[in-house]
């Protein structure tokens, strides 16, 4: 049940009144299909004499319980399509008081969301009484507000309310009216932008606008009963933390263009050496280790790992020794990190780019597994033995014998 804001309201005849009847709960009160039990409180001011409040309700489906200091009733489950109504009569001397009792019809979509994203917008000047919410209910969840995964369906409501999030942004406890006229007033949420968006299993998205509804936010709870343009009513129930953020973007692979094993032998290479500090927290320092055919890296053979040591100092000794793939990501001293995209796609880890008029070509290969050695040949140069396998499973294998060309600590930058 969802009670609106408390307000007093009688129909009666003051005439011979032994005090005023008035009621201080909701004239209208809400059940979803469901059913369930409810309260009426009212107040009489200025009572002489023993008058009792009395009440009545012609409706089969809503059973008075008990009177009293209250009204307590209930609501029968409605296992019709359409909403009904009823009404609840008080009476007291010659006064009355009525409560309108609405309840929804079985929904055509019961929904049951497992993820809410969303963000919190604020106020501007289309809405500066309220602050604004998006909200999103799905099952697999989004990274943004547009990008739904394949079969799913995606409940999206622009939200008002008349209270700002907390710090960490948290959807606005209430209940909130579909506004028909996008007057983007507390309480409501707007027909502009408020939809709902079914994505099937190839990824083609329906999209239908809500024509009608409310959505009612408790502690760790939402739910929302609302009326879409094909005609359906649709229940979507979230149960879960309040919290509002997207999800990271997933970006998955296979990413290695390479078709087939490659290996390769740089007799005369060059390398670069750069200082991340403790990049991951673990304790242990981080080294973006790069070598490549030319210096200036126009054309020919490009390779960099991502690899950890044991200690955080700035010391290119560190280095001198094997990594192996760190399959678990736990960044440990003498692992190099896989190769992957990032959410922007850019390239994180380990990996094989080929470059050409100094550009990358389309040739790349990230490194999941395997090894690589770098061995001091002397104060200026090293040695380094790589024998990795790409995310489509070719091995790529060989040697570069390297100059050091710079040696760069980026942790002060």
């Amino acid at each position: 049940m969802v009670m609106s804001m408390a307000a007093f309201a009688v129909s009666c005849s003051t005439e011979d009144a032994v005090g005023t009847l008035g009621l201080t709960s909701s004239e209208v009160m809400h059940f979803s299909q469901e059913g369930g039990e409810g309260v009426i409180s009212y107040a009489i001011q200025g009572a002489k004499g023993d008058a009792k409040v009395e009440a009545v309700c012609e409706a089969e489906w809503v059973t008075i319980t008990e009177v009293g200091r209250e009204i307590k009733f209930t609501v029968a489950p409605n296992d019709n399509d359409e909403e009904r109504m009823a009404m609840i009569l008080l009476s007291y001397a010659k006064q009355s008081a009525q409560v309108v009792i609405e309840q929804q019809g079985k929904p055509n979509v019961e929904f049951v969301a497992s993820k809410l994203n969303g963000m919190f917008e604020g106020k501007n000047a289309s809405h500066p009484n309220a602050y604004k919410y998006t909200v999103i209910l799905s099952k697999n969840g989004t990274t943004g507000e547009m990008d739904y995964y394949s079969g799913d369906s995606y409940y999206k409501f622009i939200i008002y309310s008349s209270v700002p999030t907390v710090s960490n942004a948290r959807l606005s406890l209430g209940e909130y009216l579909y506004d028909a006229e996008n007057t983007y007033e507390a309480g409501t949420f707007s027909s502009d932008m408020s939809e709902v968006v079914i994505s099937d299993e190839d990824g083609k998205q329906t999209i239908h606008q809500i024509t009608g509804g409310r959505v009612v936010v408790s502690n760790d709870m939402v739910e929302a009963l609302i009326t879409l343009n094909n005609g359906e009513v649709h229940k979507v129930t979230y149960s879960g933390s309040l919290a509002l953020s997207f999800l990271d973007r997933i970006v998955s692979g296979p990413f290695s263009t390479l078709t087939e094993d490659y290996s390769f032998d740089i007799e005369n290479g060059y390398m670069l050496l750069i200082y991340d500090g403790d990049a991951y927290g673990v304790g242990n320092g981080s080294w973006d280790v790069r070598f490549m055919a030319k210096q200036d890296m126009s054309e020919g053979d490009f390779f960099r790992f991502t690899v950890a040591v044991d200690d955080v100092s700035y010391n290119d000794e560190l280095l001198y020794r094997s990594f192996v793939c760190d399959e678990d990501a736990t960044f440990a001293a003498g692992t190099f990190k896989p190769g992957r995209l990032d959410e922007e796609l850019n390239f994180s880890g380990s990996w094989y780019l080929p470059l050409e008029k100094a550009s990358f070509t389309s040739i790349q290969a990230p490194f999941v597994g395997g090894s690589v050695s770098i061995e001091r040949h002397n104060t200026t140069e090293a040695i380094v033995k790589v024998d990795v396998v790409d995310d489509r499973g070719h091995k790529v294998v060989g040697t570069c014998h390297c100059s050091l060309v710079e040696l760069l600590d980026r942790t002060g930058m």
